[in-house]
């Protein structure tokens, strides 16, 4: 683990994403643009939708032995529509792609180990689907378990060389439903949005094997599901987000969409949730994102602000946050698909006059190259690089 797994080779692999950026918009393609007003279905929306052009699960979770060894988790799955409706002659044809993200945490071992695949829809090979109720690629998977479509169980697994990742989730609360109307907005333009859903507090057990040595691990997992065909705004220079569980119960999700000449857009936004699962949509402007100490990345050279203060004001919240370890940067395929960071992290501080603790996942993308939502949509700008330093973040997400 450590490199690339990739079912159809990196050949074709690097060939597949010049064609995806060469692609007209998601729309001119046949699929649905995401519009205000639409009505969730469960477990229906747990799974594919193949009329829009993007779709991805994101598994993170915080886990430790009994012993107090700690680990981070990430496992994604990313469907890529080429093209809605068309016939396929055949199991061989390429009408979606899906990728593939693995990595553990190793806290004590201070290292990053993670793996990736590709492939094809083919015969079974990769898929998202509710009659199985499983989503997968290749033998990395997520099948649930629909006898209650509100808190399903989630067995989750994946394995690359000696490490492999074996954890059963029990949601304590329902799936969060972000933004508004049923949409969750990246920008103004038509269809610059996403219908994002999300498992704030999974309680995770069970175990993984490292080294040879198999650990028995339990903590908690969070997870989202966004499906979209044109993503974000095409201003945006990247993103950062927040996962948030508290220890008195609350979960809180933040996103900053960075502009490309400084500040963050006013379509950032965030989510809090109370002990029992009730939600409330938070705005741009509520919301202070003031990134702190930075870390080189040795392999892209990328300066990633892995310290951080979060002020929400309406919730009476200031944390600061702090990486389990600095070097927790997701490799893509340089020159094709940009880098990010995505970790572990623990946060502390203040909520409503009362300390507060927690544990979560900071992700931050285009630091190293400007990052696009959609596969779709990688633009010249993205396969070029970047064009500056980053932007002064300091300032409310909405200024």
């Amino acid at each position: 683990m450590g490199g690339p797994t990739n079912s159809i080779g990196v050949r074709t692999f690097r060939f597949l994403l010049i064609a995806l950026a060469a692609l007209p918009a998601g729309d001119a393609l046949g699929f649905d643009q995401v519009s205000a007003g639409y009505e969730y279905e469960l477990p229906r929306d747990y799974f594919a939708h193949p009329e829009f052009g993007t779709e991805w699960w994101y598994y993170t979770g915080n886990l430790a032995t009994r012993e107090g060894r700690r680990f981070g988790f990430e496992l994604t799955f990313f469907r890529v529509g080429l093209e809605r409706g068309g016939e396929q002659a055949g199991p061989w044809d390429l009408n979606e792609v899906h990728l593939a993200h693995f990595a553990v945490t190793d806290i004590a071992g201070g290292r990053l180990l993670r793996a990736e695949r590709v492939n094809r829809t083919g015969p079974g090979l990769a898929g998202a689907s509710l009659e199985k109720a499983t989503i997968w690629n290749g033998n990395w998977s997520v099948e649930y378990r629909l006898e209650d479509p509100v808190r399903p169980t989630q067995r989750l697994w994946a394995g690359d060389g000696e490490v492999v990742l074996d954890l059963f989730l029990q949601p304590a609360k329902p799936a969060v439903i972000h933004g508004k109307d049923g949409i969750s907005r990246k920008g103004g333009g038509v269809g610059q949005a996403s219908h994002y859903l999300t498992f704030t507090r999974l309680i995770t057990r069970g175990t993984i094997k490292l080294d040879g040595t198999r650990y028995e691990v339990e903590g908690q997992s969070w997870m989202d599901h966004e499906f979209f065909t044109e993503g974000i705004a095409t201003d945006l220079e990247g993103w950062d987000w927040f996962s948030i569980q508290l220890d008195d119960g609350t979960d809180v999700m933040l996103y900053g969409l960075r502009l490309g000449e400084g500040g963050y857009s006013p379509f950032s936004s965030g989510t809090f949730v109370d002990a029992d699962g009730h939600s409330l949509t938070l705005e741009s402007e509520d919301i202070l994102l003031a990134p702190g100490r930075t870390w080189r990345s040795e392999e892209t050279t990328a300066d990633y602000p892995v310290e951080w203060t979060i002020t929400v004001d309406s919730l009476e919240l200031e944390l600061s946050v702090i990486p389990l370890i600095d070097s927790q940067e997701i490799l893509g395929d340089r020159g094709f698909t940009p880098a990010y960071w995505e970790g572990a992290v623990q946060y502390s501080g203040v909520r409503g006059g009362t300390a507060v603790t927690g544990r979560g996942y900071l992700e931050m993308t285009g630091y190293d190259e400007p990052f696009s939502m959609s596969v779709q949509g990688q633009s010249e700008r993205t396969r070029t690089g970047r064009t500056g330093d980053p932007p002064d973040l300091t300032g409310p997400a909405g200024n």
